[in-house]
This record gives structure tokens, sequence and C-alpha cells, in this order.
């Protein structure tokens, strides 16, 4: 096999985490907000089930052929050369998911903190952090994100308690106010943002150790994250309201921003964009192994890390073309980016699922052949 590591079901959980929250943990309550208004933090309450329900949809997927990857899965169900194609989609995909959350890293950095700081440099730092990363395998990027998963957690709960004597219930009237279209489109987005883009972990599940409640805790820990994603954006909504929630791309450093306890626990937000460079780290890399290995798998290589270098000169670049601007990314990408996500995170998985299901069922009711006789 490409990976020669093994991780657990408890480290591909926190990668399940880190993977629906990442980037999403900034820019999810301005994201939402956009759509369903002053309606959203309902749309993202409404999303969390759902979100474990597309979970189960591509854990299902994986499970139908045991031992095998995204790229082999497709290669499985399709045929060689439609599976093929399919399997190009995806990784461009995965490409495109690292140079956008690499871009991401670079604006915000830059915007709101090393604001003299050249954004290619913040983005050479990030790509070689990520490619080192890969280098040491899956083994120690599962390792290192379950020693680093209380740090996101604990930093969101401070922030979220810390605003509590900031929270006013008139923000959140009036409730259901929205048309039906908008409130549609903020819980796709609820769901399809946050678990949609979970679709690389099928590169990680052939090495994973078997479990007999692998299934179980992976959706768990989607519904989780995705949990945590709908309390920043009801704080965000009590503190802020929709206009300023909406209106403000990085709402939640901007809460963070808002903490003053008694004079003295204030100017914190640093310290919360560090959960969240920590969170998006973690995606950004997930995706760009993803992309190496179905690299490798697609072309039948038998080792990965000569790949690591070149893509990640790739990503470098990609970085830095995937956006003139910061403004750019918002009334440009981000519209047409659930479609995208849609098609990757729902529809082709589910259309995959479907396929199996017919080929299993027509080959169960397919009679035995006989013995012919000499």
């Amino acid at each position: 096999m490409l990976e020669k590591g093994r991780i657990g079901t408890r480290q591909l959980s926190t990668l399940t985490f880190m993977l629906v929250v990442g980037d999403m943990m900034l820019i999810y309550p301005s994201v939402i907000t956009s759509y369903a208004k002053q309606d959203a933090w309902i749309c993202a309450l409404i999303g969390v089930p759902l979100g474990m329900a597309l979970m189960a949809l591509i854990m299902k997927l994986g499970s139908m052929h045991p031992g095998e990857n995204l790229v082999q899965i497709t290669r499985s169900i399709l045929g060689f050369w439609p599976g093929t194609f399919f399997s190009c989609f995806y990784l461009f995909f995965f490409l495109i998911g690292t140079s956008t959350h690499t871009r991401e890293v670079g604006d915000f950095m830059t915007s709101q903190i090393l604001q003299y700081t050249p954004i290619r440099v913040i983005i050479l730092m990030f790509v070689i952090a990520i490619g080192w990363g890969v280098y040491h395998g899956l083994e120690t990027i599962a390792r290192t994100s379950e020693l680093l998963i209380p740090i996101v957690i604990l930093f969101t709960m401070v922030l979220a308690i810390c605003l509590l004597p900031q929270v006013e219930t008139s923000n959140l009237e009036p409730v259901a106010d929205t048309g039906v279209v908008s409130f549609a489109q903020g819980i796709l987005v609820s769901i399809i943002y946050p678990v949609g883009e979970t679709i690389p972990i099928l590169m990680v599940l052939p090495y994973v150790a078997n479990s007999a409640h692998r299934m179980r805790d992976i959706i768990f820990s989607a519904g989780l994250g995705n949990l945590i994603l709908a309390i920043l954006v009801t704080i965000s909504m009590l503190v802020l309201g929709p206009f300023l929630t909406q209106h403000n791309i990085y709402a939640s450093f901007v809460l963070s921003q808002k903490i003053s306890i008694g004079g003295f626990f204030e100017r914190i937000e640093v310290i919360m964009a560090c959960s969240w460079l920590i969170a998006t780290y973690f995606k950004a890399i997930i995706y760009l192994y993803a992309f190496i290995v179905g690299c490798a798998e697609l072309f039948k290589l038998k080792h990965f890390k000569m790949l690591i270098l070149p893509s990640t000169l790739l990503v470098y670049g990609m970085a830095n073309l995937v956006a003139p601007s910061l403004t750019f990314i918002i009334i440009t990408i981000v519209p047409y980016w659930v479609d995208w996500d849609t098609t990757l995170g729902i529809i082709l998985p589910g259309m995959l699922v479907l396929i199996q299901l017919v080929k299993s069922r027509r080959k169960s009711k397919s009679p035995p052949q006989s013995a012919t006789e000499g």
C-alpha cells in the first residue's frame, strides 16, 4: 500500500472533526447569515442532524469497498475509465481546496494580524508546514491532531462563555421571517460546507484499523463539529446581530475582540485565532494528503513522497493565483463554492452508493451458473 502508517478510530475522529470545523470556524457565521439572515441560527441547528446523515452516506460509500481509497472505489463502481474521469474531478477539488485554505490563511493574517507582511511570505510558510506534515505521514498527522484538538474545543467554549454577558435575544427576532428559498439555502449551506467537505476522509479510510464502532464515532465527531459551528453562529447572532454577522467575513474574530471581563480578561483575539489556524492547518494538510495519495494511486506509483515537493510548489502558485483579493473571494468564489461542494459532497457520493446498491442487488438475483458437462 502507498501508506505504511496506521491510525485508530479515535484519531480518524479527530481528523474528521478538524475537517468539519477547519476554516469554517472563522467564516461560517458570515456565509450562512448571508443566505438565511436572522434565521441562520435555526438553519445551523437543523444542519447538525442532517450533516450527520450526510456523514453516514460518505462512510457507507467507504464501507462498500473495504481497504480501498476514493480513487479505487470510483474505479470499482464505475469501471476503469469512467472511474478515472470522476477521480480526476475529486483530485482537482482537493488541489483547489488546499490552495483556497492556504489563501484564506494568508488573507486573514495580512488583513488582521501581520498587516505589513507580504501575503506570499505567509503562504510560503504555511505551504512548507503542510508539506512537511505530509512528508512525515498519516500517523504523525493524526497523532498531532489528537494532541491539539483540545485547544480548538477549549478556545471555542471560552469564546462562547465569555460573551454571554453581551447577549441580546432581540437580535434573533423576528423568528422564521426569512423566505422559503433563503431558508432552504441556509439549511443546504449548514450541511454542505461543514460536512460535505469531509470527502477527503475516504482517502484515509484504508489506513484505519478496523473497529466495531468506527462509523458511529465518525458520525458523532462530524455532528460535534457541526454543533460547535452552530453555537458560533448563534453567539454571533446574539452579540453582533444578523447585519454585522453577515457583513463581517471574520465574525468569530470580531467576537473575540469584544470579550472584556472586569477590564482584565480582554484582547484575546490572537489566542482565539490560533485555534482557527490549527483547525485550518489540519484541513489543508488532509486535502493535500488526499491529492498526493490520489495522484499516486491514479498513476499506479509505488511511493507518494516523490510527489510532495511538486505538489507543494503547485499549491503555493495556485494559492497566489486563486483570487486577486479577499473581496474577489467573498463576491465571486463563495457563492459558487456551495454548488461545487454539493456536486462532489452529496450528488456524486449518493450516485456511487446508488449504483453499487443496484449492482449488488442484480448480482444477488442472478441465478448461479451450473457446471456444463463435457
